[in-house]
């Protein structure tokens, strides 16, 4: 069966390999959430069913219909795998396959891996995936135990462990489904809850490769000079996209009524911090979305766009393609050629500054379009079409409200832009547009006038 499973992506670039699992992951799972078994009623709507196997697959968290209210215990289960496989990765899933049936790694499945996770290279892959899929089981595990704390001398044994499993992996693949109606606004007075969140979230965002050389050199105490950058870039751009924007949260929700007001400032601090990290793409929410100020809102959408880290269970055009692109501005302004990281002394090459501007551009470009057919099909306005727009293609989860009111149409172009989302906007041209060709050919060069 693996043998077959691999023949299949013979004659499909990475790309479309990449792509084509995905799809496949979300077809199964629709298929078996729209068994009568899987549903409490016995019936469902196939679309629904579609929209939430497309919603934990690509690890978002946008939801039609409430899980628990909805679906059975087997079908929970069922959206708890894909979320699972979605956060995973098929690529990481397929290897492990191969490497414990004893198969060879070929190169096809190297370069299809090195896709789908956007590693530097395929040198050591063996090891790498296997210390994904451990990692994974300790952080869910510890992050299990933890939460245990809270949910069973709330919940009782059952229920509570239950509950404490679901999110928490939900929590580290940043997928953001829960299991209570009102989602983490259950736990909006607990801090130890949202912290437990909070941390598997943040975890989850920092990418296998970041979180596996902050292991090495915890355990081991030796560092890989090839990662310096990239963790450096990572960390960094981390902590001063959770600090300011808790502090803007909290300075623009303190006196709303409707979030932050009620509570005492002590909770306040807690929810505001919590909010600032569910934009990584985790989709949790502990205040009503809905009744957040605008500045909160723009402040949201910002860091929905940009996300976690590449190589991450987070979605967004990534932090490392933001600071590329905030180098390259600054080198423009100071009139440089070389492009070079601020505050480090390393150069990105103009491969990566290009790639990291069609990104933007590809991002911008289909933030534009999806938010238009939706306005045309949904009787909405603009700012929750926008904000669920730029939630799904984030793969964030997060919603002022309007995802269950959506329309069959809607619902469609929703799933169409979280799958996009989750398997990245360059991944999907290069899916269509797979030929690469070297021209010889040079082109003389002309002035022209931009800015």
């Amino acid at each position: 069966m693996i043998r077959n499973l691999r023949h299949r992506g013979k004659g499909l670039n990475a790309a479309q390999v990449v792509l084509l699992s995905f799809v496949l992951f979300i077809t199964l799972g629709t298929l078996l959430l729209m068994l009568p078994f899987a549903h409490q009623s016995g019936t469902s709507h196939w679309l629904d069913d579609l929209f939430m196997a497309t919603s934990a697959v690509c690890v978002t968290g946008l939801i039609t219909v409430d899980p628990s209210a909805t679906y059975t215990l087997f079908g929970q289960i069922i959206l708890l795998a894909l979320i699972q496989i979605g956060g995973l990765g098929y690529m990481t899933l397929l290897t492990l396959s191969l490497i414990m049936v004893g198969q060879r790694i070929s190169l096809r499945d190297r370069l299809n891996f090195q896709r789908a996770t956007d590693q530097p290279g395929t040198a050591g892959l063996a090891g790498f995936i296997v210390n994904i899929a451990r990692f994974t089981l300790l952080i869910e595990g510890i992050g299990f135990l933890a939460l245990c704390l809270v949910t069973i001398p709330d919940l009782g044994w059952g229920r509570g462990l239950y509950v404490a499993a679901f999110h928490v992996i939900s929590a580290f693949n940043n997928a953001g489904f829960s299991l209570f109606p009102q989602g983490a606004s259950y736990w909006q007075s607990q801090p130890i809850a949202l912290g437990i969140l909070m941390v598997l979230v943040i975890v989850g965002g920092l990418g296998y490769s970041v979180n596996q050389e902050l292991v090495r050199r915890l355990i081991h105490r030796r560092r890989r000079p090839q990662l310096e950058t990239l963790v450096s870039v990572v960390l960094v751009t981390t902590g001063i996209m959770l600090v300011i924007p808790a502090i803007l949260l909290f300075f623009f929700e303190r006196g709303n009524s409707q979030t932050l007001g009620p509570l005492p400032w002590p909770l306040q601090v807690v929810n505001a911090f919590f909010m600032a990290v569910q934009p990584r793409t985790a989709g949790f929410n502990s205040i009503p979305i809905e009744a957040m100020t605008d500045p909160s809102l723009l402040i949201t959408m910002g860091l929905m766009f940009i996300g976690g880290a590449p190589g991450s269970t987070a979605g967004g055009i990534k932090i490392t393609t933001a600071v590329v692109l905030v180098a390259a501005v600054a080198a423009a302004i100071r009139g440089r050629t070389d492009t070079n990281l601020l505050g480090m002394k390393r150069r990105v090459g103009d491969v990566v500054v290009r790639k990291a501007l069609a990104v933007l551009v590809l991002s911008l470009t289909l933030v534009f379009v999806v938010t238009l057919l939706l306005l045309i099909v949904e009787p909405l306005p603009f700012l929750p079409v926008f904000f669920e727009v730029v939630s799904a293609i984030g793969t964030v989860g997060l919603s002022m409200g309007i995802t269950s009111s959506l329309t069959d149409p809607g619902k469609l172009i929703v799933s169409l832009a979280m799958l996009i989302g989750r398997v990245g906007v360059i991944m999907v041209m290069l899916s269509l547009f797979s030929t690469r060709t070297t021209s010889a050919v040079r082109y003389s060069e002309d002035p022209m006038l931009v800015g």
